[in-house]
């Protein structure tokens, strides 16, 4: 079997993100794709990180009526910072030998990789698959096997959805979110939440 790792904060979900798992399918001849949305993420800003509940919420029902993508809730419940190898080591032990993964993530995060957690263990674990959108310049030259797939990535992204939305009123918001209590859970509360998300915990 071949499993994409779609990995990230998905804050929030948007087609772009879609569209990434769509290409990432029919270039890799993937039997599914698997997002893993983090809890934290040790590379990026905290700042402006919508509650994991209400991230979890939207992406699943952004891909509601993709057969072959699942969401899987691995990184939030585990909690504290989310390592792509912690990651990684999960899906390896749940899946076996047999199964190969490959690790979905766009150029961006490339030009992080050396900062990584356990690099040398990742590219042992999966096949590091690299969406390349046309003209963008890769500032970091690795000498591991990436494998480059070109995406024409579309013109949106997590940062300009959510200036939209807090510029939303409550009664708008609540056409995206229908119970308002999800910005609002309690730390001790979030692991026991959650799996009532899942009907199929992956």
């Amino acid at each position: 079997m071949r499993i994409g790792i779609f990995g990230g904060s998905f804050n929030p979900v948007h087609e772009g993100h879609l569209a990434l798992a769509k290409a990432a399918m029919s270039e890799l001849n993937l039997n599914r794709v698997i997002f893993v949305p983090s809890y934290k993420t040790p590379l990026k800003a905290k700042e402006g990180l919508r509650p994991a509940p209400l991230r979890v919420r939207l992406l699943k029902r952004a891909i509601r009526r993709q057969p072959f993508f699942s969401v899987s809730l691995c990184e939030i419940l585990r909690q504290g910072e989310s390592f792509t190898v912690d990651t990684l080591r999960y899906f390896k032990k749940k899946f076996g030998r047999q199964t190969v993964l490959y690790f979905l993530t766009g150029a961006d995060n490339l030009n992080t990789l050396p900062r990584w957690k356990s690099v040398k263990e990742i590219f042992r674990l999966c096949r590091f698959v690299v969406m390349t959108r046309p003209g963008y310049k890769l500032r970091q030259n690795t000498r591991r096997p990436v494998l480059y797939v070109p995406f024409a990535a579309l013109e949106v992204s997590s940062t300009a959805l959510r200036k939209q939305l807090s510029g939303l009123s409550a009664k708008k918001r609540g056409g995206l979110n229908s119970n308002s209590n999800l910005c609002f859970f309690q730390p001790r509360k979030l692991r026991s939440h959650l799996r009532g998300f899942a009907s199929k915990p992956v």
